[in-house]
Formats: structure tokens, C-alpha cells, sequence
């Protein structure tokens, strides 16, 4: 297993499994605090062949043990950083929704007894449309989730089984209908487009019935064949035929002229929202801010010093639930410098609002505008940046040629 990190490994030692027996140095005071947590439930029924997020199929045999570690990496954060009281908490997977309600009840009880509820004002659960119900519902809204993110994907039967996935179109006005009646509002639909065999008429579709559904945000994202995936592994074999960059460019405009009218303003590349709906924990990945995370391979960042757990059920539950617990981490990163500020600069970037130069040079102590003055001097006149104050932004036009430009302004940054 490679290790990264810059930071002094001397201050680290490993234990026998090779994970670092601490946690990075807390860099008293933590500024700005820690606002956020993310929790990581791993269980899925089925692996979609399209996902490289760490999961396990089944398992729920496991589900006691994981609970148990994860109160435990609780304890031995909270010990190292202090009590916190995070503004926003997201768990994700996975399914953490596969777990039964009295499990459910358990890490809730778990998470808002370690964590403080003061400041909080945004609690997501990801969920599986088919593994959502009134008493998982009941479950979550008794313990403060305000926001559920749902996995729809595609509301056309062929497209979801080009993904692999296990739910059918007709169960996530089903269990919007259960958030809802439960008093959870505010709720996400996460959408795929470029699935080989998608039409305009058929993500038009899948739009309408999403909209139909009512939901305060959208994320609307282009299928990406990620590597040792079993989609890409289809698509190597020949087996499937991506989407043309023509036909993918024509679907993401339609994502916006469609939302658009029905009122979700584009936030972030690919997110949209209604005014006040936008979701405040994924604000703060994109703006550089501090947050823990608990559950295998989990990542977290304070300060500059960012971790990873193990990306391994079997591996973290050893490693906290034994005689002498110690912390799963496998990976440590330390974001320093220009390094640090370049990262930062292209999330905020993916925003609407764009880069404040003014603001990142003030915390880099780099004449931002000034290095940026080659990109800005390549893309001149092609309407794709564009420069209002102090603010550095993308147009809409430039949304299909992002990664490029993205590129360039981390490479001026670097």
C-alpha cells in the first residue's frame, strides 16, 4: 500500500496494519473551526457498475461491529480536536438508509451525542429511493435530519439498468412522499446524463418527473467512466458505446434551459437549487473550510492537513475495535503554500460566484490576479471567464470546457 504525505512523518508512527497511530497535529487554533462532519455508512445492496465510491455489497452482518468503531473514531477524534459542533453534518455511502430502523436509531443517537446540535443547520442522509420508508423517515427526522440527498439517477427503466441500478423509477415519489409526510422538506435528487442509449427525449423526461417530484435542489451529473469500475471494464470490452461530446454537450444544455425555467438556479457546475435551498456542506468543500469525518475511507481537512481513512470495512473495524483502538488512517496530506491556494481556487471557481482574488490573495499572501494574468490574457475575448470586481468566474459557456480551464488556472496558481 502507498502511503502519502508530506507532512513530517517523524511526528507519525505506524501501527502493525501500517495505519498512522495519530491523528495530524490539531494546529491550535483551529481557524476557521470546524463546521462540518461527514459520516460514511459503506453498506449497499448491489455495487453500481458505474460508482468508485468505497461500498460493500451486503455485509450488514458487519453492521453492529461498524457502529461500534465509529463510536469509538468519535471518541478518539473529539479526544484529539476537542468537542465540536458542527453546522453541517452529511452522512453518506453507500446506503446508509440499507440500515434497519433500530440501527438507523443507533448511529443517530451516536452522532448527535458526540457531536454538539448548537450551531447545527443543515443534517443530510443519502438515501436509496427502494431502501427509504415511513419509519426510516420517522427515524431520522426525530434525530434532526432536515435534508435527505435521494439517488434517483434516471426515472427510464433501461437507463437504470445500464447503471445497475436496483430501484425502479416509481419508488422515489414514494419515499420523497415518505420524507415529506415525515416533516424532512428540503430534499435532493441526483440525476445521471450521458448513460449510453439516452436521448434528449429521454433526459428530458427523467427531468420532468424529478421536477414533478417537487425538489428544493437538483444535481445533475454527466456519467463518468471512472477506472476499475465494471462500467469501464464494459466499455474497454466493447460492450457499450460512450456518448459523443456533441450529444452530452446538447443534454447539459438542456439541464439548464429546463431548470432554469422551473425556478433551481445553477450554484456549482453541477448543482442547482432553489434561493436558500443550496447545500451548505458541499459550499464548504468548494470554499477550502474545516471538516472531520468518521467511517472508512472517509477524508477529512483541517487547517491544511488533510487524511483518509482506510478504504476497508474489515481493516477499519480492527483497527478501533480492538484492546487498544488506534485510528484507520492510511493516508496523510499536507496542503501547503501555493499547492494549498491552487486547490482552492478551482472548487470556488466551479461556483457560480466564482474566485474572490482579493479574498485568496489576502490568505495566500499571493498576487493572485497577477498570476493569473496569462490565462486571463489566453481566454480574452472567447466569453468563457469572466472578471466583475474583484471576482473571477466561469460563464455558462465555459461549462463544457471547464476542465481545461480549471487546468490552466491551477497550473498559473502552482
Amino acid at each position: 500500500m502507498n502511503f502519502i504525505s508530506t507532512l513530517p512523518l517523524d511526528q507519525f508512527s505506524r501501527t502493525p496494519a501500517g495505519h498512522f497511530k495519530s491523528l495530524p497535529p490539531p494546529l491550535a487554533p483551529v481557524d476557521p473551526p470546524i463546521d462540518a462532519l461527514y459520516v460514511h455508512v459503506p453498506f449497499c445492496t448491489v455495487k453500481c457498475h458505474y460508482c468508485d465510491f468505497y461500498s460493500v455489497a451486503g455485509h450488514l452482518d458487519q453492521a453492529d461491529d461498524f457502529l461500534q468503531a465509529l463510536a469509538r473514531e468519535s471518541e478518539l477524534q473529539i479526544a484529539h480536536f476537542g468537542p465540536i459542533a458542527p453546522k453541517m453534518i452529511f452522512v453518506g455511502g453507500g446506503t446508509p438508509t440499507l440500515l434497519d430502523p433500530q440501527k438507523l436509531e443507533r448511529l443517530l443517537q451516536m452522532i448527535t451525542g458526540a457531536a454538539r446540535q448548537s450551531r447545527l443547520v443543515e443534517f443530510t442522509f443519502e438515501a436509496n429511493p427502494n431502501t427509504f420508508d415511513a419509519a426510516r423517515a420517522a427515524v431520522l427526522a426525530q434525530h434532526g435530519v432536515n435534508r435527505i440527498s435521494f439517488g434517483a439517477q434516471s426515472f427510464v427503466p433501461a437507463e437504470l439498468a445500464a447503471l445497475q441500478r436496483d430501484h425502479l423509477p416509481a419508488s422515489v415519489p414514494a419515499a420523497v412522499h415518505a420524507a415529506r409526510a415525515a416533516g424532512i422538506q428540503n430534499i435532493n435528487l441526483d440525476l445521471i446524463f450521458g448513460i449510453p442509449g439516452q436521448t434528449p427525449e429521454s433526459w428530458t423526461y427523467s427531468l420532468q418527473q424529478a421536477l414533478a417530484c417537487n425538489p428544493s435542489h437538483m444535481s445533475c451529473y454527466s456519467l463518468m467512466y471512472e477506472p476499475n469500475t465494471p462500467l469501464t471494464a464494459r466499455l474497454k470490452a466493447g460492450h457499450i458505446k460512450p456518448m459523443d461530446d456533441a450529444a452530452e454537450l446538447q443534454l447539459l444544455h438542456l439541464t439548464h434551459q429546463t431548470l432554469h425555467n422551473a425556478g433551481l438556479q445553477r450554484y456549482e457546475i453541477s448543482n442547482y437549487a432553489r434561493p436558500g435551498c443550496e447545500c451548505r456542506h458541499n459550499l464548504l468543500y468548494w470554499n477550502g473550510g474545516n471538516h472531520l469525518a468518521w467511517g472508512p475511507a472517509a477524508w477529512a481537512h483541517v487547517n491544511g492537513a488533510r487524511w483518509k481513512n482506510v478504504a476497508s470495512l474489515g481493516r477499519y473495524i480492527q483497527a478501533l475495535n480492538s484492546d487498544k483502538p488506534s485510528v484507520p488512517i492510511v493516508e496523510i496530506d499536507e496542503l501547503a503554500g501555493l499547492k494549498r491556494w491552487g486547490e482552492l481556487a478551482i472548487l470556488q471557481l466551479r461556483l457560480t460566484a466564482g474566485m474572490d482574488c482579493a479574498e485568496l490573495s489576502r490568505r495566500s499572501g499571493v498576487d493572485v490576479k497577477g498570476r493569473l494574468k496569462s490565462v486571463l490574457a489566453k481566454y480574452d475575448g472567447m466569453g468563457l471567464l469572466e472578471v466583475a470586481g474583484e471576482h473571477l468566474r466561469l460563464t455558462d459557456n465555459a461549462i463544457s470546457i471547464s476542465d481545461t480551464i480549471l487546468a490552466d488556472v491551477l497550473a498559473a496558481l502552482s
